[in-house]
């Protein structure tokens, strides 16, 4: 076993260089920055290093608002696409053949088609002149066109959009390994459609919840085209603030502390998660 593991060294040396100049060098690289400054009115960093980037990260109330409003925005787009994949990815987990290849192929079009395009499309529809003021006004409920374009509620509609791709597909992979007499068998037994979703699907597809929740709140998290986009420049997320104080403002050592800050909260929620779902099988 020894030798053999060791005769894949070789093999392994290319992906592991490759993600260490991918991934942990520019990692160091924006630690670095982090603790650099900049001389008001120059693009030269200063001398030494200091703290002044992590303490005005949380003592100006702009950025730490802007990072609360983003773990607010990712939060509720993360539970909306759970409640809205939930029944779409038992359907397709429960379909077969063309039906069950179509669903997923239109599932996937937002993921192959970027950000960009569903953003764009999104505006079309919930513009003042889009197809849903359209309709609104053509069946008389409002007067006027609903504003989502440039609000909190326009930017968790396109982000709910696109990523519930991410939410749906692990909770597909889950669903599809249940027995098919699964819920005939609960049902049988006399419990009631809610009981058998609460007390035997969802337990059972805790692994699919938990891998979807955590892709959509990361991408949303880290998401700047739809926030941008959908939220016209008012919104101000992590995302947003990020790309204008790197390429607006110019001031890439905070730009660099702000995106430390986040990794750095992300990989411990990784590992608290990993901890909890380690005690939670222990215990069971």
């Amino acid at each position: 076993m020894m030798r053999a593991s060791t005769k894949a060294i070789p093999f392994l040396l290319p992906a592991t260089l490759l993600s260490a100049v991918v991934f942990l060098l520019p990692f160091v690289w924006l630690v670095y920055f982090s603790f650099k400054t900049q001389p008001p009115g120059s693009l030269l960093l200063g001398e030494g290093f200091s703290l002044a980037n992590y303490r005005r990260l949380f003592v100006d109330p702009f950025f730490f608002q802007a990072i609360g409003r983003t773990v607010l925005l990712s939060a509720v787009s993360t539970a909306l696409c759970l409640v809205i994949g939930l029944p779409v990815a038992r359907l397709i987990a429960t379909g077969s053949g063309r039906a069950k290849g179509l669903l997923l192929a239109l599932l996937l079009v937002p993921l192959v088609s970027g950000a960009l395009l569903p953003s764009l499309g999104m505006i079309h529809l919930l513009g003042p002149l889009g197809v849903v003021n359209g309709t609104l006004k053509m069946l008389g409920l409002v007067d006027s066109s609903v504003k989502f374009l440039g609000t909190t509620t326009g930017v968790i509609i396109g982000m709910v959009q696109a990523f519930l791709p991410l939410m749906v597909l692990p909770l597909v992979n889950t669903l599809s390994r249940l027995p098919t007499d699964l819920e005939p068998a609960a049902r049988s037994l006399g419990a009631p459609p809610v009981a058998v979703w609460r007390r035997v699907v969802l337990p059972l597809a805790a692994p699919g919840i938990k891998a979807g929740s955590v892709l959509v709140f990361c991408a949303a998290f880290t998401s700047f085209v739809t926030p941008q986009v959908m939220g016209q420049g008012k919104i101000a997320t992590f995302g947003t603030v990020a790309f204008q104080q790197a390429s607006l403002v110019l001031d890439w050592p905070f730009a660099s502390t702000l995106a430390v800050v986040v990794l750095v909260a992300l990989g411990l929620a990784f590992l608290i998660s990993a901890r909890l779902g380690r005690t939670a099988r222990r215990t069971r």
